[in-house]
């Protein structure tokens, strides 16, 4: 039991979201600074996906929070089938 319970917690580890704003700014920033939508399956949505979980702390995070309110962030987000969420409702 002790095998089993170690090996779960090692598998849930290894599954957790890792949040690192500059994986989505680098293949995106173009995108959005040119308000060009990216192709469905570009790196930029690939990793816009991946992102998602971290899109929350993101738009309350004062650093990044401009950029994810830029015009060219909502023409990236509907390229790529994500949703921005409005930092007041994130928790």
């Amino acid at each position: 039991m002790i095998v089993m319970t170690t090996l779960m917690v090692q598998a849930n580890v290894g599954m957790a979201q890792v949040c690192d704003p500059m994986k989505l700014v680098a293949p995106c920033i173009s995108f959005i600074t040119s308000n060009t939508p990216p192709a469905p399956d570009s790196e930029c949505c690939n990793v816009l996906h991946v992102q998602n979980g971290c899109l929350c702390g993101y738009v309350k995070n004062p650093a990044y929070a401009p950029i994810l309110q830029m015009p060219g962030t909502k023409t990236v987000a509907q390229a790529c089938s994500i949703k921005i969420p409005d930092p007041n409702t994130c928790t």
